[in-house]
């Protein structure tokens, strides 16, 4: 099972180690971790970490090793923080939850349990660390549909399906017991973050198919389990689970529920920073804040909104230690938005184009080699780190190197930069409504269009190849290319 999707891949290898950022000259306790690794078949290893107290689930660091396979973590103490570590692409090695002090952790790729903790853990802590882990795997696994453990997903009664849930939340608030406080409390506040998900993953699931009647139940049901949960509460920031539970309250209650966006504010990151600052405080509001624009780098969506909310959330939390991450995340919006076009990358006028015949004449005696995709689709993304190969052959071989969006025409602005962004050179289109539906119709199944989509157009400017190697298969590419171009 994969635990890290492969569209982290950029952030994970460009990323910095931002443990060893100064913090400043204070007499701060410290954490030391060191460990050794072994068996890892070459995977990279990379980690995600909390930030004072407050889980960052939006950025994996890459764990750096030394020429003898071991490592050393520094972090600031005297805060509860929790660490999840993985062999990239490949599976979760575990996790460990520490305040201050020195802990000592092996991790073998090849055993069962492939992380053993040998120094600095007691087993209480690491019995709710392994108990918290476990929680969050069976969330996500009715998320994913891929699992029960509540025998939720098929209660259709709103009040039964919340009563599971909590009643389950306070069994395991009594096997927490015997922690200090500070631990105890975001123990169960952690608790409380992923059981609320779990619900709102269920009022997700029912109510656009449900009578009115239903949804009103559902939604008051979930109204109560919010009360129950507490998202406010200053330790639910340590969950992994927070900042999804957050934005899913948000997006529930302007969406769903139907409540009126506040006056000036548009859809999207703008509602969301409203939303955060105006319902919640403290390092709840911090914590939601500082990952949305986290999420923006993880996504790369680069919403251009979010560059004026930068200036709101340093006058708020200029001393915040999540300042690090979303300066640099700011930084590589920014830097998306301000791009200039180069002249080897096209946006040709095809506006008075009625169907795509109209689109390929233009480039009649050559292979055309169309990418179909979108500014959302992150596997559409993951191809273009691997375009230059691709590239080179188009060049020295007159392919025309055709990228086909279907984005709506609102996102406009956000598909050409994100063409340069990539550095895609060649001709880029947008589907246009006079024909949609032909590509729909011709590459999709039932409506559906399965993106990324590669095709192949020989010299003729028929299809060679409807389902075409993508740049990722370059040796099974390159030879359909030469195949058409014959």
């Amino acid at each position: 099972m994969k635990y890290i999707s492969r569209k982290v891949l950029k952030i994970v290898f460009g990323v910095v180690c931002l443990c060893g950022l100064c913090f400043g000259c204070t007499t701060r306790q410290e954490i030391h971790i060191t460990g050794s690794v072994r068996h890892t078949d070459g995977a990279l290893l990379v980690y995600q970490r909390s930030v004072d107290g407050m889980f960052n689930s939006q950025t994996f660091d890459t764990l750096k090793l030394q020429k003898d396979s071991t490592f050393t973590l520094k972090l600031p103490g005297g805060e509860y923080e929790r660490l999840r570590f993985y062999l990239y692409g490949e599976k979760k090695l575990g996790s460990i939850i520490i305040k201050e002090g020195t802990m000592r952790i092996e991790f073998d790729g090849w055993a069962k349990k492939p992380m053993t903790v040998t120094e600095g853990q007691n087993d209480k802590t690491a019995h709710v660390a392994e108990l918290l882990e476990q929680l969050y795997e069976d969330v996500f696994a009715i998320r994913a549909r891929r699992g029960d453990r509540w025998q939720i997903a098929h209660d259709t009664v709103a009040v039964s399906v919340r009563r599971k849930l909590t009643d389950y939340a306070l069994s395991l608030d009594k096997e927490v017991e015997g922690l200090d406080e500070d631990l105890r409390t975001k123990a169960r506040q952690d608790i409380r973050m992923q059981l609320l998900l779990a619900f709102q993953n269920q009022v997700l699931s029912t109510v656009f198919c449900s009578s009115e009647a239903t949804k009103k139940e559902w939604l008051s049901q979930l109204d109560s389990m919010t009360a129950f949960c507490s998202i406010n509460h200053p330790c639910s920031p340590f969950s992994l689970s927070f900042y999804d539970a957050a934005s899913y309250n948000t997006g529930i209650r302007y969406y769903t529920k139907g409540e009126p966006k506040p006056e000036g504010v548009e859809k999207g990151v703008q509602l969301a920073f409203y939303d955060f600052t105006h319902r919640l405080t403290g390092k709840a509001q911090e914590a939601a804040l500082a990952q949305l624009f986290l999420e923006d780098e993880l996504q790369q969506r680069y919403d251009m909104q979010l560059l004026p909310l930068a200036d709101e959330f340093h006058r708020l939390y200029s001393e915040s230690g999540w300042m690090p991450w979303v300066d640099r995340a700011v930084a590589k919006n920014r830097a998306f938005n301000e791009t200039t076009i180069p002249t080897d990358i096209h946006f040709p006028d095809i506006s008075s184009a009625k169907t795509l015949k109209d689109v390929t004449d233009r480039y009649k005696g050559k292979v055309i080699f169309m990418d179909i995709w979108a500014t959302w689709c992150g596997p559409c993304r993951e191809t273009f780190a691997r375009m230059g190969p691709l590239q080179e052959y188009a060049a020295a071989n007159d392919v025309v190197l055709l990228y086909l969006s279907i984005d709506h025409s609102e996102d406009d602005e956000k598909w050409r930069k994100m063409a340069v962004h990539y550095n895609l050179k060649g001709e880029h289109i947008c589907v246009q409504e006079a024909f949609k539906q032909e590509i729909y119709d011709t590459f999709g199944h039932k409506g559906a269009l399965n993106i990324p989509r590669c095709v192949i157009f020989d010299k003729q400017g028929n299809i060679r190849f409807s389902t075409a190697a993508s740049p990722e298969q370059w040796d099974r590419l390159k030879e359909q290319l030469q195949e058409a171009a014959q």
